[in-house]
Order: structure tokens, then C-alpha cells, then sequence
């Protein structure tokens, strides 16, 4: 049965002042999101494990999922409530013996169905579809028509679906009437003048669509 939803936010070292990074997550999971992903490439592991642990402290304090991109270890050392992998496919099982299934593992899916169908009966706790505009973080992604957004909620139904790629206020309302569970966004608040006014405006819409 589905239960996750609403904001889903993903770190980017470039767009978080390192002199001010915990200050700035802290600002942001105060108005309560779903999820706070941490995703740092080409970071040395001694400093990752250490926002990792930070991280969970702050979601902790306000409730909020905390979610480790790609680094299985760093994700079970930390205590993050899960994993989020990407072309990893085969290691799916493994990692799932590995973090337990009290944990989550969520999947990028893209725009590919089969894969969609395939880890929701592998039993993924949540996947991420995209993109369906175009997104800074990843310029060179194809981009996922609404229409097989649509195909793919349509056809996926016990497994909480979050779309992904270049949502921000001005789409989000777009994005949601498909029937997607949530929306996962990096630019759009972690790129703004103001992270936390950014993340509370999102938080908002979904707060009045309940």
C-alpha cells in the first residue's frame, strides 16, 4: 500500500556552501519533506560518512526520511533510514540482503516501463521517473514524455512513484495531476537565493492538495 509522498530533496555539493552546509539542511527539512537524499560525487568517504551521520541527526529531529545515494556502506555506518541506486540492476537483491528490509531501497527508473514493472515486483519501497524537462544536474538526459510518465503510473500501482528532472513551482501542478506520488527536486531549492523559503513553497503545494 502506498504511503510515500510529497517533497523529495537531493543535496548537490556544488549548490551547498560548505561553510554553511548543515545550516542550510537544517534550514530546508524544518518545513518537513518526505525525504532528504545525500548525493556527493567524488567525495572523499571520511567526509561523506561525516555529513551522512549529521544528516541523520537533523532528519531525525524533524522526522524526515534520510536516504544515502549509492554508497551502501556509508548508508548502513550513518544509520540512513535507506538506499537510492541507479544502474546497479543486478546488485538490487544483494543490496537488500545487505540493509535489511526494515530499510528502503529506492531505484531510478527513468522513462524505461520495464524496468519500472520490474523493480516494483523485485519490491523497491519507492521509484524515480524523469526527466520531463530539462535539468542542470543532468543536461544530457533524454528527456521522459508526461505521456509515458502517465503510461507508467498507470501501470505501476503498489509502489510509490516520485518524478524527477527540472519540477519546480512553476510545473509541479503539471507533474502532479499525472498521478505521481511525489517529486524529487535539486536545483529547485538547492539552487535558489533561499533553500528554505524554496522548500516550504513546494511543501506547501502539497499540503494543499491533501
Amino acid at each position: 500500500m502506498k504511503k510515500l509522498n510529497g517533497l523529495y530533496l537531493i543535496t548537490d555539493e556544488s549548490l551547498i556552501p560548505e561553510d554553511n552546509y548543515f545550516h542550510v539542511i537544517e534550514s530546508v527539512l524544518r518545513h518537513k519533506p518526505q525525504f532528504i537524499q545525500l548525493r556527493a560525487k567524488n567525495i572523499d568517504k571520511k567526509e561523506l560518512l561525516h555529513k551522512a551521520k549529521k544528516i541523520r541527526e537533523i532528519s531525525g529531529k524533524y522526522d524526515v526520511s534520510f536516504i544515502v545515494n549509492d554508497y551502501l556502506d556509508i548508508a548502513i555506518d550513518s544509520g540512513a533510514d535507506g538506499i537510492h541506486i541507479g544502474h546497479l540492476d543486478d546488485a538490487y537483491l544483494k543490496i537488500r540482503d545487505k540493509i535489511g528490509l526494515s530499510k528502503m531501497i529506492g531505484v531510478s527508473c527513468y522513462g524505461d516501463i520495464d524496468r519500472c514493472i520490474k523493480f516494483s515486483e523485485l519490491g523497491a519501497d519507492y521509484i524515480a521517473i524523469g526527466t520531463p524537462y530539462f535539468t542542470k544536474t543532468k543536461p544530457e538526459r533524454v528527456k521522459t514524455e508526461l505521456s509515458q510518465m502517465l503510461e507508467i503510473v498507470n501501470k505501476v500501482n503498489k509502489t510509490p512513484i516520485f518524478a524527477i528532472g527540472g519540477i519546480d513551482d512553476s510545473n509541479i501542478n503539471e507533474i502532479l495531476d499525472i498521478g505521481v506520488d511525489g517529486i524529487a527536486v535539486i536545483n529547485s531549492v538547492f539552487g535558489k537565493d533561499n533553500p528554505s523559503q524554496s522548500a516550504l513553497e513546494l511543501v506547501s503545494v502539497f499540503n494543499k492538495r491533501i
